[in-house]
């Protein structure tokens, strides 16, 4: 009976201990967005007199957290295609569900000089119009500015940054919302701070690795024919595999460079339109790349560029250019972190070309 109560009051001491520290460093963060809409093309002039206001609360631990938003667009008059002639409306309002990651540019006792990294999923009340072809879209954005203790247990935070949210060309229209955003935000922690050293950052040791990875996609297809509206054009695949060299320089950042082999389903519904004969091959792509990711524990953010080597066919679709820049994250899996999954955004200048649904792995 002894032994047994001992045992029980070691297990809830074990899961009070437990629970305290989880609660620790936990922090809830509502925050008030005032936006400008940033124009992509010479046609959307008009939206930067447009605002967006919104709500959102924070919801972090350590350097990682989740957040929940909801912004209201003020945006009134964009295009609605029908085959009956074009209409205007309003775009709607976007309620957000993202995860973010944040970290110091400069720490001192009294305040800190940060930035934020967020990926998400927007839905929009309306969608069909020339900015949004879908009402699931993805949400990224980026922020930085002053976080200011006030005391032990509330900060101040100021932020200024910049929104994306698109579905990737997975459905048409596409352009996408871009904006950039004042942030003012109160931080409160309720179980108060807890202070650490990060554990990668403790075990770094620089190494270099072979890197393959591959990348699934579908997109719509830009190119119309006849009376098609932008959301009537016909789907197609798009696939990306990477292999290459991969180095871990330091303990947040690793770069990589890469051969690209890439298939582009697109490019048959260009021959058919020119009455060009078509074989699988004209498909391919071939080019030389290189990324470099920011990394946050078992979460990365990726950005990269490329430089198309080779093409199959001189008949390209639309918007292709020499060139092309990849932008994303990954997440690490397994014990030494070796394998990723992730998602990329694979862009042709201003126009994305599809979404590369990733995996891969650094191979010792």
């Amino acid at each position: 009976m002894k032994k047994s109560l001992l045992f029980l009051l070691f297990i809830a001491a074990t899961i009070s201990g437990s629970a305290q520290s989880f609660w620790q460093d936990l922090y809830y963060e509502p925050g008030f967005n005032l936006g400008h809409y940033t124009p992509f093309s010479a046609n959307h002039k008009y939206i930067a007199d447009y605002y967006h206001y919104g709500l959102d609360v924070r919801i972090g631990k350590g350097h990682q957290g989740l957040l929940i938003g909801y912004t209201h667009h003020t945006l009134d008059s964009v295009i609605y295609y029908t085959h009956e002639g074009n209409r205007y409306g309003s775009i709607g309002d976007c309620f957000s569900l993202a995860y973010f990651v944040d970290g110091h540019i400069y720490k001192g006792k009294r305040w800190s000089f940060d930035y934020d990294i967020i990926f998400g999923a927007d839905l929009w009340t309306r969608h069909g119009n020339e900015m949004l072809g879908s009402a699931l879209n993805f949400h990224v954005s980026f922020d930085l500015g002053p976080t200011i203790r006030l005391n032990d247990q509330l900060d101040a935070t100021i932020r200024y940054g910049y929104y994306h949210s698109s579905n990737g060309a997975t459905f048409l229209p596409d352009n996408g919302i871009n904006s950039h955003f004042l942030r003012l935000a109160l931080r409160y922690h309720p179980h108060g701070r807890a202070e650490t050293i990060r554990p990668d950052t403790l075990s770094f040791k620089r190494k270099n690795q072979l890197m393959i990875s591959e990348g699934l996609g579908w997109l719509q297809t830009y190119t119309r024919v006849g009376d098609q509206l932008p959301n009537e054009t016909p789907f197609f695949l798009g696939n990306t595999l990477r292999v290459g060299f991969s180095r871990q320089f330091h303990a947040r950042f690793r770069w990589d460079v890469a051969i690209d082999l890439l298939w582009t389903g697109e490019t048959r519904y260009c021959h058919e339109l020119e009455g060009v004969p078509y074989n699988f091959w004209n498909s391919t792509h071939i080019a030389a790349s290189a990324d470099i990711e920011a990394q946050f524990g078992r979460f990365a953010f990726c950005a990269g560029a490329a430089y198309y080597l080779y093409h199959g066919s001189k008949i390209l679709p639309q918007f292709y250019t020499p060139y092309y820049e990849r932008v994303g994250y990954k997440f690490y899996l397994g014990k030494h972190r070796n394998y990723f999954i992730g998602t990329f955004m694979k862009i042709h200048l201003n126009s994305i070309d599809y979404i590369e649904w990733t995996f891969g792995a650094n191979l010792l």
